[in-house]
């Protein structure tokens, strides 16, 4: 077996991983393409733990003038200056906190590491004052223009999504710190900003109108993220290493690696993108596995869930229109935007003709996640009983036992909080929707066809259910299966070599839970 290479896992700093010899894909040529576009602000939209940061670090020792950190890669033969710049750095994902005061403290901290690096002792009190003249004294120091970097500006106002007191407040401590940028552009060279949220959304960068947002270019596409190209030649040799380690071929070992972490696309051209950390672990760990998901998935997501009162339609496919992104997220009166631009949800079609793009969940390991997600949403009293309530679910549907399933779907429903909107068939629905999803089991709703639509299909990897739900008073059990043979819910599926098995299912809303139901086969 092949040695193992020196992953980067986790690591955003360039000159680490280079100094190292860690495996590191080349995106050099982006970057030079980059600062010698003629924009003089650029700003870049991507998920957590795509490489955002370490893009920002390797940007930094480009404009350092670190010649002899990129000796091999695309750059050294596009660049011939190498010009050092003065750089201000601002990691915006240090401010973690909900607290004002503590944001203020952090943003404070940050800036005065510049000045004492800078040998700066100031009277000013307000944040951007002091940019300004940390920008000003090492323009005047070194005679060269200034590079700045503002990576995850967003950060900051995404741990207060929840709460728009808090939200205005912090917004208004960033918009007086990024105020003077727009004022002082003779002293810089480059000025390069990076986020989950578009800066038209969060009305943080309202002072700065000449913004080259990058997110969705044809150009950049591949700018982060590990693209099939990549995958398929920087790393060749992990591909065949752990496909020996599974015992299958290295091109089964690539489907799954499609199916799991790939999907991702950010622009009309529709360049493939594979999830970087995940890939890289799965190397790392000799192991495929959900890696991203449960070390991206912020809190503010749930916050968000519950602020926008999310409903299961928001993670179908949608078709919208490039507008769609720049809607101010006080106006916002959906979730897709946030899922979209935080990882959940990606571009999955363009027509260039209606200039439509199509949005849908990325891969596996993200649809496992967020219904997980949405289950404990749903759920947040008891998740250890609710995660008991799953796996019971899961084991009988692998059984091929619809009946033992209805019955642990009866305690499923009842441990729903009481001020949930679950009182409407379309209300059971979306839950069963997110539960079976969840676990597994392919679930899709309002299934329509010539004659009717169907209320749930469930298909598992043996059978196909058809399940009718009728609401107390409004229907029997027996009704719900004389529909489904007088609309023909089963006519889609006949070709399909999987059992049919027909269910009626009686929900009491008062009761808030299924309590009855019959199985025909």
């Amino acid at each position: 077996m092949a040695q193992q290479r020196l992953y980067p896992v986790g690591e955003q700093s360039f000159e680490s991983i280079r100094r190292r010899g860690m495996l590191y894909v080349d995106k050099t040529a982006y970057i030079y393409q980059l600062v010698n576009s003629g924009s003089a602000t650029v700003f870049l939209s991507r998920p957590r733990r795509f490489g955002k940061s370490l893009l920002c670090n390797t940007l930094e020792h480009y404009f350092l003038g670190h010649k002899e950190l990129f000796e091999g890669l695309a750059i050294a033969r596009l660049e011939k200056e190498w010009t050092a710049h003065p750089v201000f750095r601002f990691d915006m994902s240090r401010c973690k906190s909900d607290n004002i005061d503590e944001v203020r403290e952090l943003l404070d901290n940050h800036i005065r590491q510049h000045e004492q690096s800078w040998g700066i002792t100031t009277t000013i009190d307000t944040f951007g004052g002091r940019l300004q003249n940390l920008i000003e004294t090492a323009h005047r120091q070194t005679g060269q223009k200034v590079v700045l970097i503002f990576d995850e500006y967003d950060s900051p106002v995404l741990n207060v999504v929840d709460d728009k007191e808090k939200r205005d407040g912090v917004r208004s401590v960033f918009n007086t710190f990024y105020g003077p940028v727009k004022s002082m552009y003779k002293y810089l060279r480059f000025t390069f900003i990076t986020g989950i949220t578009k800066f038209s959304q969060m009305s943080i960068f309202s002072t700065i109108n000449n913004i080259n947002n990058i997110s969705m270019s044809s150009k950049y596409e591949g700018i982060c993220g590990i693209t099939t190209e990549e995958l398929t030649t920087v790393f060749a040799p992990d591909i065949a290493m752990l496909a020996e380690q599974e015992g299958v071929t290295p091109d089964e070992i690539l489907e799954t690696l499609r199916e799991r972490y790939d999907g991702y696309r950010f622009g009309p051209d529709l360049t493939e993108v594979y999830n970087p950390f995940s890939l890289v672990l799965a190397f790392e760990n000799g192991m495929i596995d959900d890696y991203w998901f449960s070390s991206a998935t912020p809190a503010s997501l749930i916050k968000i869930l519950q602020l926008y009162s999310f409903n299961v339609e928001s993670i179908e496919p949608s078709e919208v229109l490039k507008s769609d992104f720049d809607v101010p997220f006080d106006n916002f009166n959906t979730v897709l935007p946030i899922l979209v631009q935080s990882g959940y949800m990606t571009i999955k079609d363009y027509d260039r003709s209606t200039k439509l793009y199509t949005l849908d969940i990325p891969n596996g390991e993200v649809r496992d996640g967020l219904y997980k997600t949405m289950m404990n949403y749903l759920i947040v009293d008891n998740p250890v009983a609710n995660s008991g309530i799953q796996i019971a679910i899961m084991k009988a549907m692998r059984a091929d036992d619809i009946e033992a399933a209805l019955k642990a779907l009866q305690n499923y429903l009842l441990a729903l909080p009481y001020d949930l909107s679950n009182k409407t068939e379309k209300d059971y629905e979306t839950i069963l929707k997110v539960l079976f999803d969840g676990i597994g089991v392919l679930a899709d709703t309002e299934v329509k066809n010539a004659t009717g639509r169907c209320d749930v299909v469930l298909k598992s990897k043996t059978t196909i259910y058809v399940l009718e739900l009728k609401l107390d008073g409004n229907g029997t059990v027996d009704d719900a299966l004389a529909q489904i043979d007088e609309k023909h819910y089963l006519i889609p599926y006949w070709d399909d070599p999987r059992p049919k098995v027909k269910v009626g299912v009686l929900v009491d809303p008062d009761h808030r839970t299924i309590t009855h139901w019959k199985i025909t086969r």
